[in-house]
């Protein structure tokens, strides 16, 4: 049985208000296409590298920038497999639950864990299926559900492994399910570990006390406010955007021309494409084709569907 207790204190009511306002602002402001897209490949990134920071991994964010920056051929190392399963939860995710109408439901949860590695349930699938159907039907807003939903995957360690990863997974989910990632650039995580008004000691100390109690008011306050401060983030970066993306050179961003060729192919909606109809459409090789293809998939143009020779495109 779910042991939850937590109060909506006005100090969490003036974040969750204050979120409201910035998430309209943020929905509604125009914004080119080339910051559309950096922004939400600098979100990307980070969510990736703090929540496996925030798992125990050593890696160093310059790697993860790297890893994800590449164009990889060949064997996968654990760190490259890592990040790119991460990566392919969370493309999954995009594409299969923002603005979804179903249910969140055990299946749902499972599947995404098993996108990221091997493991199983602990505990049985109904135990799982009860947090999701309290989290659900108690009204609470998309904050608060994923506030809660983040600590109490922690808190009930469901799975064998990877715990804190598919926490954050089912967070972003729940965010992404009511339209709460803004446009893909929220990366909480960040706010957490990265913002030098709230160091690491502070969520470590939040996040213990929260894994420790019966009442989650102290850590839905500190959830509000670091989702208010990564908004506030995002609104100074659309209004004055930065030149360019750390470690990262200009031309990263560039396409040839052929590239530039393969997303017109892809302007209507429902369009897919194939490496072999890229072959055929403009005479070029099967190493050639994948390199445009990856290329275009790990700046964010597209998104990959299927396994193997199934593999199709689809425009982000």
């Amino acid at each position: 049985m779910l042991n939850i207790s937590y109060n909506i204190s006005p100090k969490l009511n003036e974040y969750l208000s204050k979120i409201e306002d910035l998430r309209r602002q943020i929905l509604l402001t125009p914004i080119p296409k080339a910051l559309e897209q950096r922004l939400r490949w600098e979100a990307t990134l980070n969510r990736i590298y703090y929540s496996l920071l925030l798992a125990g991994s050593p890696m160093k964010k310059n790697d993860a920038l790297k890893i994800l920056s590449e164009i990889v051929h060949g064997k996968l190392n654990d760190e490259r497999k890592e990040i790119l399963r991460y990566k392919e939860a969370l493309d999954y995710i995009s594409q299969n639950w923002q603005g979804s109408q179903n249910a969140i439901d055990a299946d749902a949860i499972i599947h995404l864990h098993g996108m990221i590695g091997q493991g199983g349930l602990r505990v049985p699938k109904a135990g799982l299926q009860s947090l999701l159907d309290y989290l659900q039907t108690e009204g609470e807003g998309p904050i608060i559900q994923a506030a809660i939903v983040s600590i109490e995957m922690e808190k009930m360690q469901l799975f064998t492994k990877y715990n804190t990863q598919i926490a954050h997974l089912t967070t972003d989910l729940f965010l992404h399910k009511y339209g709460y990632d803004l446009k893909g650039f929220l990366a909480y995580e960040a706010a957490w570990m990265e913002n030098p008004n709230s160091p690491a000691g502070e969520f470590r100390e939040i996040h213990e006390r929260a894994l420790n109690t019966v009442s989650l008011t102290l850590w839905l306050e500190y959830f509000a406010q670091k989702i208010l401060e990564q908004m506030e983030t995002i609104i100074q970066e659309i209004r004055k955007p930065k030149l360019t993306t750390a470690g990262l050179r200009e031309s990263f961003w560039q396409l040839n021309e052929r590239q530039k060729a393969i997303l017109n192919l892809l302007v209507q909606p429902q369009t897919t494409i194939t490496n072999r109809q890229i072959q055929n459409k403009f005479k070029t090789t099967q190493i050639t084709a994948s390199r445009d293809l990856a290329r275009l998939t790990n700046l964010g143009h597209l998104l990959s569907h299927g396994k193997g020779r199934s593999v199709f495109y689809t425009k982000i």
